[in-house]
């Protein structure tokens, strides 16, 4: 073959390096095309389980606020606009005389538009549920053809009766609605039970825990869906500062019968040597005019024992933590009180707790920190260490770093004490102690130990230790009232419940609480 240039590449080359070229491309955009759907197929089935998630969430909560009364066709349903709008709708009536529409659009396999904006109304809402349809349909094919989520409403709500040993009837309404997508073997559907008496859904079938100073039980009674929440201990104050307030956690999670779960509920700091029970540090005696304790965490384990066991701390699922001690140098004159620094506790965290705070009262070198030249905060915990303790000289310059918190414990004793948490706060003195980090199994960022960590090796795994224990519709507010809803410091607060036993605002004020209560199946 003669050459086509003086480098001698003939065409037959040319072809043949062509072709590579070409399979090569051809490959990689294969490899391309398969990640994109593979992308796009997980992220399609975190959209409708997030979906799921937030509308049971928001319809269980309804129930549990006001009060199931009824479920019936009748209300707004009953409208002609309604009845053309909706494949199905029924009125969810309060026992506050409120009303909610819960309804599915109307979907018709002949109308393309309704295939494509699938969505569930609820209480003036759309949920979207959206389908990946073509935007153009091959002649002789019809639009449901290529549907790939179901939504079906054969069950929709259906109402059952029940009857006390006094012969009172009790109703008890299954909703039941199912998605489906084509790629998954998942229900992403809504399915609730709920009844119209209050015994079932908001008394009887719900659990409260007070502070007690030790464990408590709660043995499930009876298979099914529960939600879990918890309230963290304040740390101590120590007037004119105060300790840092409680965090709270949320989650639903799927429980069998005679099932035991173990309690232990958070004690609040005080300016006694003693911590707050469950984590709280105490202080080193003699120091109790100075400082305060920490608050102790309030958490759910699978086993029992006494609070600092480490195989009873290994099986924890749900931990809301408690806030750092407060410092206050207030001894015996005012120039004691330009020598020494004095601070807030941290409060309990989210993922992490916040750190203690320190002011120097010297107004000059001669009378600041001359006689006692240093002063530490504590910082908060995280999901897998304990909180640290920063030593700073008189010209606030850091000068020492430890970390002084563990895991549901902390290490020693100190002026001011740490909060209990996952992991727990730093102890300090002549500054507030740190806040501990809360958790739950399956929210986003928390970090489990694994099955074979032991107290002297603690290891990590992402999400849950425990995959039979793992929580949905997961809330978490620090006590500075703030939403961890993902892995970053959060910018926006939420409204922490209140539990009607303890000073809620924004974070928890006092001992912590806990309350589970029954869904249904």
């Amino acid at each position: 073959m003669k050459p086509l240039n003086n480098r001698g590449i003939s065409l037959v080359e040319i072809i043949v390096t062509f072709t590579l070229v070409m399979v090569i491309v051809s490959g990689l955009m294969a490899i391309i095309m398969n990640y994109r759907l593979k992308a796009q197929s997980s992220f399609s089935r975190l959209e409708l389980q997030t979906y799921k998630n937030t509308l049971t969430k928001t319809i269980q909560d309804d129930i549990l606020t006001y009060g199931l009364s009824e479920i019936n066709n009748g209300g707004s349903c009953a409208s002609a606009t309604n009845k053309n709008r909706f494949s199905a709708c029924s009125n969810l009536v309060f026992k506050n005389g409120s009303e909610r529409i819960l309804a599915v659009s109307k979907v018709e396999p002949n109308n393309r538009d309704s295939l494509e904006n699938k969505y569930i109304y609820y209480n003036d809402e759309k949920y979207m549920i959206q389908d990946t349809i073509p935007q153009k349909i091959p002649s002789g094919r019809q639009a449901y053809d290529f549907q790939s989520v179901f939504l079906s409403t054969d069950h929709f709500v259906s109402t059952d009766s029940a009857f006390l040993a006094d012969g009172t009837e009790v109703k008890i309404f299954s909703i039941d609605i199912s998605i489906e997508h084509i790629d998954y073997e998942e229900d992403f559907g809504l399915h609730i039970v709920a009844s119209n008496a209050d015994f079932l859904t908001t008394n009887a079938m719900a659990a409260e825990f007070r502070y007690t100073g030790d464990v408590q039980e709660y043995i499930v009674p009876a298979d099914g869906t529960y939600r879990i929440e918890l309230w963290g201990a304040s740390g101590g104050d120590l007037e004119p500062y105060v300790g840092g307030k409680g965090s709270y956690t949320d989650g639903y999670i799927a429980l069998k019968k005679n099932q035991i779960l173990y309690v232990y509920v958070g004690g609040q700091g005080t300016n006694t040597a003693v911590g707050g029970y469950n984590g709280g540090d105490s202080l080193l005696p003699g120091e109790e005019a100075f400082g305060s304790s920490g608050g102790g965490a309030t958490d759910i384990r699978l086993t029992g024992g006494a609070w600092n066991s480490f195989d009873s701390l290994k099986s924890r699922i749900m931990v809301a933590a408690g806030g750092g001690g407060a410092n206050y140098r207030n001894s015996t004159s005012e120039n004691d009180k330009k020598m020494y620094g004095s601070g807030n506790g941290g409060s309990g965290g989210g993922l992490w707790g916040y750190a203690g705070t320190s002011e120097s009262f010297a107004s000059d070198s001669v009378s600041g920190y001359q006689s006692h030249n240093s002063y530490s905060i504590g910082t908060g915990g995280t999901q897998v260490l304990g909180g640290t303790r920063k030593g700073y000289n008189g010209t606030s310059q850091l000068i020492s770093s430890a970390i002084a918190g563990g895991f549901g414990k902390g290490s020693s004793q100190e002026q001011s004490g740490g909060g209990g948490g996952w992991y727990t706060g730093s102890r300090s003195s002549h500054g507030g102690a740190g806040g501990g980090s809360s958790y739950i199994s399956g929210h986003i960022g928390c970090q489990a130990i694994s099955p074979s960590a032991t107290e002297s090796n603690i290891t990590h795994k992402a999400n849950s230790e425990y995959d039979s224990y793992v929580f949905t519709n997961t809330v978490m507010i620090d006590g500075d009232g703030y939403a961890w809803t993902s892995t970053t410091q959060p910018t926006k607060k939420q409204p922490m419940p209140s539990n009607g036993v303890t000073l809620v605002e924004n974070g928890n004020t006092g001992d912590g609480y806990a309350r589970i209560t029954y869904l249904g199946l």
